[in-house]
Parts: C-alpha cells; structure tokens; sequence
C-alpha cells in the first residue's frame, strides 16, 4: 500500500495538515471519578485515534479548509451544511478532517458527499463517520480502511452502506 505522501508534510490526500493540534475538551472532576475503568480506555482509545488522524490527514480549521478550497467562509458553511463536506466537532472549533480533499484539483472528492448522505439516512454523526473511515474493516479484501479506498467510491460506498445499514 502506497502511503501518498510525497514529502511534504501535507499527508496522503494532499490535503495540508492542521498548523495547530486539536484540544479535546477535558472531562470535570466529577465526572473522571465516576469513569469506569472501560469507558476510561474507549475514552482514550478514541483520542487515540483522532491524534492518529490528526497526524496522518490533518485536521484543518474553517480557515484552512476555506484557503485550500480557495472559497470564502460563506461558501464553505454552505458545503458543510449541504452535506458537501466533512466537518467535525473537535473541542470548541469545526474541522475538516483531511482525507476528504484532492490535492491536485484543490477540491473536495467526489465521494464524499453520498458518502454523507448515507451516514445522514442512517443516523450517524460527522464524527462516527469519520472514525469508521479510519477503523479497518472486513468489508475490503485486505480488510484495510475505508479511507484507503476513497478513490474507489461504488466500493466504498457499498461498504458503508453494508456497515451502517447493520448496526441501524
């Protein structure tokens, strides 16, 4: 598996990478005192896996995100709530994880947004999807990530429509 990244620090999709790494937000008092020791790992196992993210793809901010697209702040609201992009929660800011972009046309790919649409008719979240695009799955051949067929988009979207239309 060819890892994409042609050396300069902007990751596999060609989308830059976050200047600046996400805070997630921290738990109160209370409520660490009262984890229990499994939510505790899938706590951490889920940060894990946005750091992963993170350092892989990027994680850009609404300004990043608006620059590489070469769009306006406007305009990339409209891609988010038209379901055109992937935007997620992290902390208190809205990121663009970066897989979803094709570095050489500076765009958004293609698949993504059916890829919304079905996370969308099957009640998942922006960041469920997101983590599921990271997670390796029996649904390919070498049980590899969705993320890693993002060019192959009637494959992966049968993939998540067989994984999300199972646990719905």
């Amino acid at each position: 598996m060819n890892d994409g990244d042609d050396g300069d620090g902007t990751g596999r999709q060609g989308a830059p990478r976050s200047a600046s790494a996400c805070n997630p937000q921290k738990p109160d008092a209370e409520t660490e005192s009262h984890t229990s020791p499994q939510l505790a790992r899938s706590l951490h196992a889920t940060k894990l896996a946005w750091d992963r993210m993170e350092a892989e793809f990027g994680l850009l901010t609404d300004n990043e995100a608006a620059k590489f697209l070469g769009v306006t702040s406007p305009n990339l609201i409209r891609l988010r709530n038209s379901g055109r992009i992937i935007a997620v929660e992290r902390g208190p800011s809205i990121r663009y994880p970066g897989f979803q972009f094709d570095r050489a046309s500076r765009a958004i790919l293609p698949v993504i947004k059916p890829l919304v649409e079905v996370a969308r008719e099957n009640g998942w979240s922006n960041e469920s999807l997101t983590l599921w695009m990271l997670g390796p799955t029996t649904s390919f051949d070498a049980e590899d990530r969705p993320a890693d067929h993002l060019n192959e988009p009637e494959l992966l979207l049968a993939a998540a429509r067989s994984h999300m239309e199972a646990l719905w």
